[in-house]
């Protein structure tokens, strides 16, 4: 029941992050307009959005991140590989290939890549802040230490 429950999380985080995708892409999305560039023949425009960033981030087998705190809700899906993730409070977990995992605004948090696989995430953040913080300790990245 407990790996059900996971993956109808993981079902719904990817839904909400591809409908945030859907509505920055969508014919009401705010489209800024290069006419007259020199840099382009004829028009063109980009598709900004607004209270939300995503990115893409690569990590060697072994790297992470910091412990930080974002200042909005973060959502991290792996796109490759296998990720470790841990809240302030709670232990060490792992995320599987094409999972998600949910982080809530201002709790402090580090992730990263597995000791024997790279690591690719992609990353919604629907808000901006962040605040650094100090470097995860290996006793934390094994999961035999708590913060």
């Amino acid at each position: 029941m407990r790996g059900q429950a996971r993956l109808i999380t993981s079902a719904l985080l990817w839904l909400v992050a591809c409908l945030v995708v859907t509505a920055m892409w969508s014919d009401d999305a705010r489209r800024t307009f290069a006419q007259g560039q020199t840099t382009f023949t004829g028009n063109s425009y980009r598709i900004d959005n607004e209270g939300v960033r995503m990115s893409r981030r690569g990590f060697d087998a072994g790297a992470r991140s910091h412990w930080h705190a974002h200042g909005a809700d973060q959502l991290l899906f792996v796109q490759e590989g296998r990720m470790r993730y841990q809240r302030d409070g709670g232990r060490m977990q792992e995320v599987d290939l094409h999972e998600t995992t949910y982080l809530p605004a201002d709790v402090a948090h580090w992730h990263g890549a597995v000791p024997d696989q790279a690591l690719t995430q992609v990353s919604v953040i629907f808000g901006d802040g962040i605040e650094w913080m100090e470097p995860v300790t290996d006793a934390q990245y094994t999961g035999d230490a708590g913060r």
